[in-house]
């Protein structure tokens, strides 16, 4: 059997476009660059987020630098609800408002049920949150820093109050970081 050419080249250009299509997805990527950063999840519908995710991610890049804080922008609320609801983003700056919808799971976050968020910090009528899986002696690193750094760790985000995170509360209580380490 003959090969013609323009069959060598059709056997050539599939060979090179199959593993093209069979590679994996970046989403490997997003797994190990989440391991290595501390994401502080924002979005872009309220701007506000940004910027309060950008100012801790640089202060804990001077207080705190092996976290390798970042910011990680969302287009909208309800995505950061998904990515917080499955753990795949441990904290997020939001609104009180949008914090207490998200974790009631209640109007347009209706979708992703109850997600539960506790405080990490107040920040003058946004918060920064975590879900309550979020490591005990990470967050009190977390609480450490920005205490340091003077953000108020202990203000109430509003009359349905989120519980303050485990870590952070230990922090405050002077129980040291050691006894928070598993095993």
């Amino acid at each position: 059997m003959r090969l013609t050419r323009r069959a060598f080249f059709s056997t050539l250009a599939a060979g090179a476009i199959a593993p093209a299509a069979s590679a994996h997805t970046m989403y490997n990527q997003w797994v190990v660059y989440r391991k290595k950063h501390l994401l502080i999840g924002c979005h872009r519908e309220d701007m506000k987020t940004y910027e309060l995710s950008l100012g801790i991610s640089e202060t804990l890049g001077h207080l705190l630098p092996e976290a390798k804080s970042r910011p990680a922008r969302a287009p909208h609320p309800q995505r950061l609800a998904s990515l917080l609801g499955t753990r795949q983003l441990e904290l997020a700056i939001l609104s009180v408002e949008t914090g207490q919808s998200m974790k009631a799971g209640s109007a347009k976050f209706a979708p992703y049920g109850t997600i539960p968020l506790q405080q990490v910090a107040y920040l003058d009528g946004y918060i920064l949150v975590s879900h309550q899986d979020f490591t005990a002696h990470h967050a009190w690193l977390l609480a450490s820093a920005l205490d340091q750094s003077g953000v108020d760790l202990t203000s109430p985000a509003g009359p349905d109050q989120f519980d303050i995170h485990t870590g952070v509360a230990a922090y405050l209580n002077g129980v040291p970081m050691d006894e928070l380490l598993p095993g």
